[in-house]
């Protein structure tokens, strides 16, 4: 047998082209993130794939099914980009503006104006599972904010809380009053004044 062979087990190499799967895994998320849940059709996600909609069928029973595993996927990897940035050696506050600004520098449609659109399409067992994707996310943000407060860099408060309050003021990135301003600029004052608060 030749040694150019794989092994069915064997990882595939990071050079090798993704699965039809995958493919239309990243394809979808980027097209419900862009777009929003009601405007994306299976028929515009196997096109933007180069596939036909049976093809899509083959692996997921209908659109709720898809895009349930399209934002999960999306939601690991952001947990993973957030645990990487707030890994990094500097300050609290500097991680914090660091991960501000990659957030915001990704123009996408506000993702509880996704779910708000998907929601009654969508069974409970879909929900939870998004929900657990995204509480990861709040979770890492929370565990640096504890280490943050036990090292004196921040006042003592409730983690999780903090870590949800973020993500809620990072979403005036995407509205009408941030457009124009630079994705550095504004992750630095929207930081600065969660961190500093309101008062002199």
């Amino acid at each position: 047998m030749s040694s150019n062979l794989r092994s069915p087990g064997r990882p595939k190499r990071k050079d090798q082209e993704p699965s039809v799967q995958e493919t239309v895994l990243i394809k979808a998320s980027m097209l419900f993130m862009e777009l929003g849940y009601e405007a994306v059709s299976l028929q515009q996600i196997a096109k933007a794939c180069g596939i036909t909609k049976a093809s899509i069928y083959y692996y997921y029973k209908g659109k709720p099914e898809l895009f349930t595993a399209a934002l999960t996927a999306v939601m690991h990897r952001v947990s993973q980009r957030t645990a990487a940035l707030l890994d990094q050696e500097m300050s609290l506050r500097e991680r914090l503006i660091l991960l501000a600004e990659t957030k915001l520098s990704r123009h996408h449609a506000d993702f509880e104006t996704i779910m708000r659109e998907a929601r009654s399409s969508l069974s409970p067992e879909q929900l939870n599972e998004i929900h657990r994707a995204e509480d990861d996310i709040h979770d890492i943000l929370a565990e640096h904010l504890r280490r943050g407060m036990e090292s004196k860099e921040i006042r003592d408060m409730d983690p999780l809380l903090a870590a949800h309050a973020i993500s809620s003021v990072l979403m005036v990135g995407n509205r009408e009053i941030a457009k124009g301003t630079p994705a550095s600029k504004l992750a630095r004052d929207i930081i600065d004044m969660f961190w500093l608060g309101l008062k002199r």
